[in-house]
């Protein structure tokens, strides 16, 4: 059965862990042992020759007295009160005093018993810090020697056997040296295990959030297919819902064309992999383990996609951003020659190649302000929105676009309110307005803008038309940057709305629908 002290907290008391309470504990039992041993021993040969006339009955008292000082020991440990030291330093005393106390009963047992300090010494130094080793031996030596001392003038012992008694008192002070050495050395090695202990621990929690924030997944999985580990992101860009059992669960279980794959893959080697999620590339490193673990990372490429597409547009916006103004004053001077043109055209030819003039003009402008309308996506002034001033700038964007008052049907409840940076908003809803309506059938209710607080928090704002919807192939690629399906349309429009939802803690996505195409903004709380 297990000492109840491996089951006490640490310590408070500095230098000192749980394997000392422990080392504690079995010293403890030795003296348990050793006590019901010598009670046995009283209860044998109490009257036999081995004792002086009438001094076996004292030595069984006394070693009932110590067993009983064992056992109250016991509970002390378990209590952990006195302090470590304390409790180590009064052990050694009880020691101490029993083995003074018993070798007056029998001249043949001093030797022996004078031996058991021995054992008491060398544990005290060993259990403690080693603080008190020669203190131990040094008030053994004088206990023993007092005792010889009496014995002598008692006439219980001749004068030469001093030599024998010092023999022992200079054992005690090199049992005492050695036991203070090693424990000292002992101390040093657990205080620098702790330390390395708790260095290994701190880095495993920082690999282990490293992990777990990574925006690629891991997967170790051994040469026999069996999955070791796997990170949560891993088994989201699996498109995996299973309960991980590391050691137990297979990667087909996973990922069957994965697992397929992987036979065919070497060290450095890389393959795509298609998954309900995302597209995959997939990476492996070998460990060199005797079971060939595999360590497999996974890449989600459209994030790498996404993030190639915003540096092009940032380093775009910041070309646009220091040649505007260039771009701009040309730009200015090309429109107002096509007005005189037009003014002074002749003919239908020469008016139609001014309406062209002017329509790629306004077009340039146009993306030039689109693409720094993103440069300054990061600069957000947020403010607090209700269904008054929401429905105000559906109204005003409406009428801007000259969309019929009958077109757009509003439906949201009263108690809508959040927070937006009214530039960036009024931008999203523009365009999908712009765009719904392009779309649409143009009819009465062609546009319906809504919003609910799905679960009580967070807000959802849709905005659906009734046009022919958008193909299956085009809906992957409607948040990629200058990707249109109009000859007039810059393509940074939808991409821009989704870039400005993301700069206020926003998301904007295609939702599939029966009819027409759907356009969900959802706010999170």
């Amino acid at each position: 059965m297990k000492p109840a002290a491996l089951d006490m907290p640490h310590p408070a008391i500095p230098n000192y862990f749980a394997s000392h309470w422990r080392s504690l504990d079995y010293f403890n039992l030795y003296r348990l042992t050793l006590a019901m041993a010598m009670v046995f021993g009283g209860l044998m040969f109490a009257d036999s020759e081995l004792f002086f006339p009438s001094a076996g009955k004292r030595f069984l008292n006394f070693s009932f007295a110590y067993l009983i000082i064992a056992a109250l020991f016991v509970l002390s440990i378990r209590a952990r009160w006195p302090s470590f030291q304390v409790q180590l330093t009064a052990q050694i005393l009880a020691d101490i005093l029993i083995v003074m106390l018993l070798m007056p009963t029998s001249e043949r047992l001093v030797g022996g018993l004078g031996m058991l300090l021995v054992i008491s010494i060398a544990s005290g130094g060993l259990v403690g810090n080693g603080r008190l080793t020669l203190l131990y031996a040094a008030m053994a030596s004088i206990a023993v020697l007092l005792q010889h001392t009496f014995s002598i003038l008692g006439g219980y012992q001749q004068l030469d056997s001093f030599f024998q008694i010092g023999l022992l008192c200079a054992g005690y002070f090199a049992i005492g040296w050695l036991g203070h050495a090693l424990t000292q050395r002992a101390l040093r090695s657990e205080t620098l295990a702790q330390q390395q202990a708790e260095e290994l621990a701190l880095l495993n929690r920082i690999n282990a959030l490293a992990i777990e924030n990574s925006p690629d997944g891991l997967l170790a999985v051994r040469g026999d297919g069996v999955v070791r580990h796997a990170s949560p992101r891993a088994l989201t860009l699996l498109g995996s819902t299973l309960t991980l059992k590391p050691g137990i669960t297979r990667l087909e279980a996973l990922s069957r064309d994965l697992a397929h794959q992987m036979q065919n893959m070497n060290a450095g080697s890389s393959l795509s992999l298609s998954t309900p999620v995302a597209q995959l590339r997939i990476r492996c490193i070998p460990l060199a383990t005797p079971d060939d673990t595999r360590v497999l990372v996974l890449e989600d490429q459209s994030q790498a996609e996404q993030a190639a597409q915003r540096l092009k547009l940032a380093a775009l916006g910041r070309l646009t951003a220091n040649i505007a103004h260039e771009i701009r004053n040309p730009l200015s001077a090309i429109s107002q020659a096509a007005q005189l043109l037009r003014e002074d055209a002749l003919d239908t030819a020469q008016t139609r190649l001014t309406t062209i003039i002017e329509n790629n003009t306004q077009r340039l402008d146009r993306l030039v302000e689109e693409v720094l309308t993103l440069n300054r996506r990061d600069r957000l002034h947020p403010v607090s929105f209700d269904a008054a001033t929401l429905t105000a700038l559906i109204d005003e964007l409406r009428q801007t676009e000259e969309i019929p008052a009958n077109a757009v049907i509003v439906n949201m409840p009263a108690n809508v309110t959040f927070q937006f940076d009214p530039d960036h908003l009024r931008q999203i809803v523009w365009n999908l307005l712009h765009n719904a309506w392009r779309f649409s059938r143009k009819q009465t209710g062609s546009i319906r803008f809504s919003a609910r607080m799905p679960g009580g928090h967070g807000m959802q704002f849709e905005i659906q038309d009734d046009g022919a919807g958008i193909p299956a192939e085009h809906r992957n690629k409607l948040f990629e940057p200058f990707f249109t399906t109009d000859a007039q349309g810059t393509g940074l429009g939808l991409f821009l709305a989704r870039e400005l939802a993301e700069a206020n803690h926003a998301t904007l996505a295609y939702v599939p629908s029966e009819s027409g195409a759907c356009f969900r903004l959802d706010l999170h709380r």
